[in-house]
């Protein structure tokens, strides 16, 4: 079938053009909210920033200040997205210095503060991440020890320069990456180009406030979709999200075409995410990891990748099996989503135009042809799933010899 054969590793599947430079307006937008982050930072932490890193601002990832520490810039590899740390002062930090994002957790933030550490700043794609001391001062109330500052940014033009294709097909793409690999930066251009299209209701179920920010008013970031936030309640001394019932909240009150999650991660988002599926609403979405069998090994995301099961096998079967196992595992339904994309590197993406035929091919231990894309091109790999592992890729394909099509023996 489609997506199992060996193809030519290495073939150039198609190229197109790729923009060279940021849109100016976007690019001073981004300045400027930089700017609104930087006026809250200690006076010398903000002029060391500025005197010694300020031909790499646009490459902030975050800022940290943490009580008794030196304050550190942690800037992102604009190729890679890897991330590395700087000093931005020789001097501990003190708890003025702390003290001085105070102002913005106002008393409107004080319940959700508590909840989840985070906040974000109106008006921009920064979000705060608050360290509270295990203590409480004498008001019954922790106080702030550290933060952690994320610079959040609107970077446009990842898609047309990695995946143009994607924007026009009409199937549901789930991400797959690791932290600070591009995911919600691909989402927020999903939201806003998509919604560039009249036809289109495109709606941004946010889990974080990092896609549209943690305004009243959503970010123009996200285009003209039309943004559900997310709030968090507290309960038994646990945290938890309510995604979920917002993204029920889409599928019964918007009546979306498409519908836009930031990191699923529970059994009840999965849930959410099937009934989504199930109504015909096209879904893109993004969870943490580094590849696609590794959904399959956890078994509250499995079922967007199809999720496995044991099946048991007759004795004719398992014989012509070289480990003559009798229970193997098989995929046990279709997958929520017709395309995956494993985001290896800022610049590097794989992809999967066919979860299902690839999630066959990782269970039966087959090869199958993936694509590797980098800014302008798009390239095929022979992908050979190793079981417990994930895929292993190679642009000049695997000694036959190599292959294993007994497929992994029952159980996980």
């Amino acid at each position: 079938p489609g997506g199992f054969n060996r193809g030519e590793p290495g073939r150039v599947i198609r190229s197109w053009d790729v923009q060279s430079t940021p849109s100016g307006n976007r690019d001073a937008q981004n300045l400027r909210e930089l700017e609104a982050l930087l006026l809250q930072l200690p006076a010398p932490v903000r002029q060391r920033l500025q005197d010694h890193y300020s031909d790499r601002l646009r490459d902030l990832n975050e800022i940290y200040l943490q009580l008794g520490r030196w304050p550190e810039a942690v800037f992102a590899d604009s190729s890679t997205g890897k991330l590395y740390r700087e000093p931005l002062a020789q001097v501990n930090c003190e708890q003025s210095d702390i003290t001085l994002f105070a102002e913005m957790f106002s008393k409107t933030h004080t319940g959700s503060l508590l909840t989840t550490r985070r906040i974000g700043i109106d008006g921009t794609l920064h979000r705060l991440s608050i360290i509270l001391s295990h203590r409480q001062n004498s008001d019954g109330v922790p106080p702030v020890i550290g933060v952690t500052a994320r610079v959040g940014k609107t970077v446009e033009g990842t898609l047309d320069n990695m995946a143009p294709d994607l924007l026009a097909s009409k199937g549901s793409v789930l991400l797959i990456g690791p932290p600070n690999s591009g995911k919600t930066t691909c989402l927020r251009e999903f939201a806003r180009r998509l919604s560039e299209d009249k036809n289109n209701i495109v709606v941004v179920v946010d889990k974080t406030n990092e896609i549209g920010g943690d305004g009243m008013v959503p970010h123009s970031a996200i285009g003209t979709s039309r943004w559900l936030p997310v709030e968090s309640m507290k309960k038994d001394g646990q945290v938890f999200s309510l995604q979920h019932e917002r993204m029920r909240e889409a599928v019964e009150n918007q009546s979306p075409s498409v519908v836009i999650v930031d990191e699923i991660s529970t059994q009840t988002e999965v849930e959410a995410i099937r009934t989504m599926n199930q109504r015909g609403i096209r879904i893109i979405a993004a969870v943490h990891g580094q590849s696609l069998p590794q959904l399959l090994h956890d078994p509250e995301r499995a079922p967007l990748a199809g999720g496995c099961h044991t099946v048991l096998l007759s004795g004719e079967e398992a014989n012509r099996r070289k480990d003559k196992q009798k229970s193997v595992l098989m995929r046990m339904h279709e997958p929520m989503f017709e395309t995956a994309v494993e985001m290896h590197e800022r610049n590097r993406w794989i992809v999967h135009r066919s979860v299902r035929h690839a999630v066959d091919a990782y269970f039966r231990r087959q090869y199958l042809s993936a694509e590797e894309l980098t800014p302008g091109k798009a390239r095929e790999v022979a992908a050979r799933g190793k079981f417990g592992e994930g895929f292993e890729y190679s642009d000049g394909g695997f000694a036959a010899e190599e292959e294993d099509d007994t497929g992994p023996p029952g159980g996980m």
